[in-house]
């Protein structure tokens, strides 16, 4: 699978003191303009064009940026996973002193995330419809 990734800050999503992850990638409570669920709607990445990105590019990812600078996080953007501890969580992948690595951090729809926070975002892909040829 190919996919395009953009990478932001959250500063750059308009959240220049930082922002809670429900206003990020949106949460599970999310409801569309008729009152009905419409889970992981509501962020700011939705009402920018972007999308959430599948819980396997996390570790593509981590395979694929070997030239990723020291102390780095970027936090893949995607609908949390519960963890064996019953939290929510998403990929993070990081550069540090012990080497490169793929790890969660916990994402619960009120956590806090810092405006120099880092996350990747899947670019919306809109279909084109094949020409006819004659």
């Amino acid at each position: 699978m190919k996919v395009d990734t953009v990478r932001l800050r959250v500063a750059d999503l308009g959240f220049a003191t930082g922002a809670l992850t429900r206003e990020i990638l949106g949460s599970e409570e999310d409801r569309n303009l008729f009152g009905h669920p419409a889970p992981f709607t509501g962020g700011r990445c939705n009402q920018l064009g972007l999308d959430l990105c599948p819980p396997q590019l996390g570790p593509q990812l981590r395979l694929q940026y070997c030239e990723q600078p020291l102390g780095e996080r970027v936090y893949v953007a995607m609908k949390p996973i519960t963890a064996s501890d019953g939290e929510p969580r998403i990929f993070v992948i990081e550069h540090n002193s012990n080497g490169m690595s793929l790890d969660a951090a916990r994402a619960r729809p009120r956590d806090e995330w810092p405006p120099d926070a880092i996350f990747v975002f899947c670019a919306r892909v809109t279909p084109v419809a094949e020409e006819a040829h004659g």
